[in-house]
């Protein structure tokens, strides 16, 4: 009986252990204001095979994207314009540094609440 009570603890601990190793960062709700015709930018590295994983809302519709740079170039792998919120997802195919991006096109400021999360394949 002991030995089965031990074996049910450790298979519990490495279901809570494994579970844990799925999403490898995340970002809690964030939340920025952002001027009139400015942005906001969060950047990561992502790795092949990782997903991206996102959602927003903002008080006005804002410009969104998810881009890298490669040499004097923009590489965009998502582009939104005039939302004002989303969720998605988004699979890394190359590493790079990606950026999640929104632009304020507008002449007021705009409230900005996000929150992200990457996951192994």
């Amino acid at each position: 009986m002991a030995r089965l009570c031990r074996m049910m603890l450790l298979s519990c601990f490495i279901v809570v252990i494994t579970g844990g190793c799925a999403s490898l960062v995340a970002a809690d709700k964030t939340s920025e204001t952002i001027k009139p015709s400015g942005i906001h930018e969060d950047c990561m590295e992502l790795l092949p095979g990782q997903i991206l994983e996102y959602s927003f809302e903002a008080s006005k519709p804002l410009n969104f994207n998810v881009h890298y740079h490669e040499d004097h170039d923009v590489v965009y792998g998502i582009t939104k314009d005039g939302v004002s919120g989303d969720k998605g997802t988004f699979r890394c195919e190359k590493k790079q540094y990606y950026c999640l991006m929104w632009t304020n096109p507008g002449a007021e400021p705009v409230g900005l609440v996000y929150s992200y999360s990457i996951k192994k394949k």
